[in-house]
């Protein structure tokens, strides 16, 4: 570019020279011809002039020329570096005579010159001969200038010019020249650089050069447009002569675009590049300054200023009194370089200024309204001749601090139930500090969100963060609702990978606190897990996980896959699976069961007990919509599984979530001394959930797994139980009442608890004027006891009962209505008078074995818990009396000892304690003596009565004998 420069000076000097030597009466077209002669002789470049040539000699000197062009080495294919419509050019007389030449005007008017640079490196401004312009200009104004067509060729022995020589002679000629004026207008000005593809384009450039003085003060006044914005180009320079000569010279240049502004104002030399300048710079839109040298800025953190001092030389070069500022973030600091040896280093401090958080979150691209200070204070130090080099040897230690912070705008409203409050983090007081690159920073602090505080701790090693490999991470966080913690690594590449925890007391609380609230249930409060966790794109895996979940506990492996429905893949096994926290729609741990007086037990958390009837059943709404949030594999074994008061030892199942379905796989169950398989499916994507259920089960211990289950305290003995039902409802009630299905069983080896059926039947002459009922200490044996049930809207229908005892043969019929909890069944036993004679003995070929008793039709009907037990004689509670006249005309071998045989003395034993029982000691009536005729039918009638606070003569109507 200088020689570019000095070219074109010396094709000045040379049309100065032409003129002083042709004639001034030659033709206009021979002038035009001997001017673009010697131009392309002189400087190598080639002339064109296709408009009129004109001298003027008043009041001096000039030429004016237009449609001028100029092209160098490849201006042969007709590509100009340089042409204008009109050049005008003035020469003051007084530089004719010897003195210094002074140029009174250059005037360029739309000149527009194109400077490229091929990929090879050619220009397209290289001269079509090897001599330099300078080397021309020196030869023109030093007299050896021929001036005619053909010049002579120089002698083969002439020795060409030293460089000092070119530079001197380059001098002089410069020291001689005056410039009074340069104008351009309306030029333009292209630079392409094919090697880099760096292009700039200059258009509607007009300028004005003064420089009357090439060793005193040069003056530059331009305005163009450079990327369709108006820029401008003002300022002085002192001496330019001693700059290029290497001397150091005062400048004062700024540099105006669009609404940017550059100053440099002091002391400048080249070769070598040395100075003390201050550079000082402002604009309104840092972003639009930085898209301007092409580069982007996500958001704009407004108006910017900068201010420094650079002092250097050939070895070193300072900043010092660094003073920036981008919206309401700022910082001073000073910078040294060390620019000796093969590698330079450079080092300093920066001390950010009490800044706005919000510009610096701005500067970083992230648009969020925010308050506070922030700080800093770093001091750094790197080596490295290329940016990559600094920052791969680069240093720091210091400081960063932010007081009084608050961001809001976060966009979480939604997604925590549509709480405005979950949109901003406030109270944010937090502290960064590094010693070196190499070692952890620690930052420490806190924050509160929602209404909840946090202490926040951490560390990072920011050396292979920052060259892209991985790091050790560590970061806790900690508050009343929420702990957690990780200790790994991190990296942009690979993600994390390390050990984390989570703790929480109350995860239901956490969970309605984050917007996620489950309704039913009283589970979900203590959680704690730690394990591994590793966290590549949207794929988190978790190795060796504990945890425990309430009363649950175990480890777990697994996957989950982040997407609109997260895919969770997971094998646990559990210590323990306690489930009453989930199943229980009343909020309690107790069992369903109850005794039907409406009272329920809380397992705690404040929750009121839900709604329930006087039969037990919950009308709390069992939620399954937690099925809808992800796909879920599962593979679990147990070692205990409870829910309520059911016990099932160990145990393993499979499980699938697809579109809110669960499916289970019951492979291994053992429970109650026994063992069972079986599956379950919930549709939970349903408008109402539908649970279906297939289990079978063995060698069942009867009672506990009764009681435990359904309360049911009637039964104990080995069982085989299966059961195959569906039902849809959202609350117990409902899925009782839709329940169906068939279901059987088979008792072996036990016992109806509660319940003497021998000997109900042996007392029957009393008890049927009372009505039999259940007595916990009593119980009647069977060595087998079986059932099938058809199963429609929670009622059990059976009509092959059959129970099978040492003392009883008994078969039934009857329903069990489950949403009422209420038993309505007859059966029919068969009872023997006593045990004599019922030992076991073998029987004669094909002969049956036969009770000595009488069959009596028995009625179970009313709750459950409590029912009412009664033979079947019709009339019994109406007219007791004549039912007991309808059981003596039934016959039998019992019948036949009430009429006249000898009783049994526990019959006798049994009827005597029945009626006192009955009414409560106040009946003195021997019934031995009764049956014996020792007693006259008066006075057991007016026993009765007054034992059972009867009217005096209310039994006589009955006409009783005996």
């Amino acid at each position: 570019m200088r020689r570019l420069l000095i070219g074109l000076g010396g094709l000045f000097f040379l049309l100065v020279t032409f003129v002083l030597v042709v004639p001034l009466f030659l033709p206009k077209d021979a002038i035009k011809q001997q001017v673009i002669a010697e131009v392309e002789k002189a400087v190598g470049w080639r002339l064109r002039l296709d408009g009129p040539v004109s001298l003027s000699l008043l009041p001096g000197f000039s030429l004016i020329a237009e449609r001028v062009g100029l092209s160098g080495e490849a201006g042969a294919d007709g590509i100009e570096f340089a042409k204008a419509e009109k050049i005008e050019f003035g020469l003051a007389w007084a530089g004719l005579f010897g003195g210094d030449i002074q140029i009174t005007q250059i005037s360029l008017q739309q000149p527009d010159i194109f400077l490229e640079i091929a990929a090879s490196g050619s220009t397209s401004w290289a001269p079509r001969r090897d001599l330099t312009p300078a080397e021309e200009a020196a030869e023109i104004l030093s007299g050896e200038l021929v001036v005619e067509p053909a010049a002579a060729p120089q002698a083969a022995d002439t020795q060409p010019q030293s460089e000092t020589q070119t530079a001197s002679a380059s001098r002089s000629v410069l020291d001689r020249l005056r410039i009074d004026r340069v104008d351009i207008a309306d030029g333009k000005l292209t630079y392409h650089d094919r090697r880099s593809d760096q292009r700039y384009d200059v258009s509607a450039l007009n300028l004005t050069l003064e420089a009357p003085d090439l060793t005193g003060d040069v003056t530059l006044d331009s305005t163009f447009v450079w990327k369709d914005l108006p820029a401008g180009a003002k300022g002085e320079v002192t001496n330019p002569l001693g700059l290029i000569a290497g001397d150091q010279v005062p400048v004062d240049i700024t540099v105006t675009l669009d609404e940017n502004t550059l100053g440099v104002a002091g002391e400048v030399g080249i070769e070598p590049l040395r100075g003390q300048v201050a550079v000082s710079g402002t604009g309104p839109s840092l972003q639009r300054l930085a898209r301007l040298l092409g580069s982007e800025l996500a958001v704009d953190p407004g108006a910017y200023s900068v201010f420094t001092r650079i002092e250097g030389s050939g070895v070193s070069a300072s900043l010092s009194d660094i003073s920036a500022s981008a919206g309401n973030l700022g910082f001073d600091g000073n910078v040294e370089a060390d620019l000796r040896g093969d590698v330079p280093s450079v080092s300093g401090r920066l001390v950010l200024r009490d800044s706005g958080l919000e510009d610096l979150l701005t500067l970083a691209g992230q648009a969020f309204p925010a308050k506070g200070v922030l700080s800093g204070d770093v001091a750094f130090a790197a080596a490295g001749a290329e940016p990559e080099a600094l920052l791969a040897t680069l240093n720091a230690r210091g400081a960063l601090k932010v007081r009084g912070g608050e961001v809001s705008g976060l966009g979480l409203a939604n997604a925590m139930g549509g709480d405005a409050s979950a949109d901003v983090v406030k109270d944010i007081g937090l502290e960064l500090a590094f010693n070196g690159l190499d070692e952890p920073a620690n930052l420490r602090g806190a924050l509160s969100w929602r209404g909840e505080s946090f202490t926040v701790t951490g560390s990072a090693t920011p050396a292979p963060l920052l060259d892209g490999r991985s790091a050790p991470v560590s970061a806790n966080i900690k508050g009343r609702k929420l702990s957690a913690g990780y200790n790994g690594t991190v990296s942009s590449a690979k993600g994390l990978a390390g050990a984390v925890s989570v703790e929480t007391a109350n995860l239901r609380e956490l969970m309605a606190w984050m917007g996620q609230k489950v309704e039913a249930g009283s589970g979900l409060k203590n959680f704690k897990a730690s394990g591994v966790m590793s966290v590549a794109g949207n794929n988190i895996r978790f190795e060796e996980t504990r945890f425990t979940l309430d009363e649950t506990s175990g480890e777990a492996n697994g996957e989950i896959v982040l997407a609109e429905r997260p895919v969770v893949k997971a094998r646990l096994a559990l210590s323990s699976l306690v489930l009453d926290p989930y199943l229980s729609g009343d909020g309690g741990s107790g069992s369903s069961g109850g005794s039907g007086n409406g009272s329920s037990a809380s397992s705690g958390g404040g929750s009121a007990p839900a709604p329930r009837q006087g039969n037990g059943w919950s009308d709390a709404p069992i939620d399954f919509s937690g099925l809808n949030a992800a796909d879920v594999d599962f593979g679990i074994t147990t070692k205990e599984i409870r829910w309520q008061k059911i016990k099932i030892d160990e145990s393993g199942l499979s499980a699938t979530i697809r579109g809110g379905v669960l499916n289970a796989n019951l492979e291994k169950l053992r429970l109650y001394g026994g063992s069972g398989t079986g599956t379950v499916r919930i549709d939970g994507a349903s408008a109402l959930p539908t649970v279906a259920a297939a289990l079978n089960m063995s060698g069942l211990n009867a009672y506990p797994i009764l009681s435990d289950a359904a309360d049911f305290k009637w039964i104990e003995g080995t069982a085989n139980i299966s059961l195959n039902v569906t039902t849809t409802g959202a609350s117990q009630r409902a899925m009782v009442q839709g329940l169906g299905g068939d279901a059987a069983f088979n008792f072996a080896d036990g016992a109806i608890r509660g319940i003497n059926i021998p000997r109900m039947m042996r007392g029957l002459s009393v008890e049927t004027l009372l009505g039999w009922q259940q007595a916990s200490e009593e119980k009647t044996d069977f060595s087998s006891f079986n059932a099938s049930f058809d199963i429609a809207n929670g009622i059990a229908t059976n009509s092959d009962l059959s129970l099978v005892g040492p003392l009883v043969r008994m078969t039934g019929q009857g329903t069990t209505d489950m949403p009422a909890r209420t038993l309505n069944w007859r059966l029919e036993p068969k009872v023997v008078a006593s045990l004599e004679g019922q030992s076991a003995k073998p029987r004669d070929n094909g002969a049956e074995k036969k009770l000595a008793g009488l069959g009596v039709p028995v009625v179970v009907r009313g709750p459950w818990d409590k029912p009412q037990i009664y033979p079947d004689i019709a009339g019994i509670l109406e007219n007791p009396a004549e039912a007991y006249k309808q059981l003596e005309n039934m016959g039998g071998e019992l019948s036949k000892i009430l009429k006249g045989g000898k009783p049994d003395e526990q019959l006798v034993d049994a009827a005597n304690d029945a009626l006192k029982r009955a009414t409560g000691g106040k009946t003195q009536i021997d019934v031995q003596k009764v049956i014996e005729g020792e007693v006259d039918d008066k006075e057991i009638l007016k026993a009765v009565e007054d034992g059972f606070g009867l009217p005096s003569g209310f039994l006589g109507s009955f006409g009783k004998k005996k």
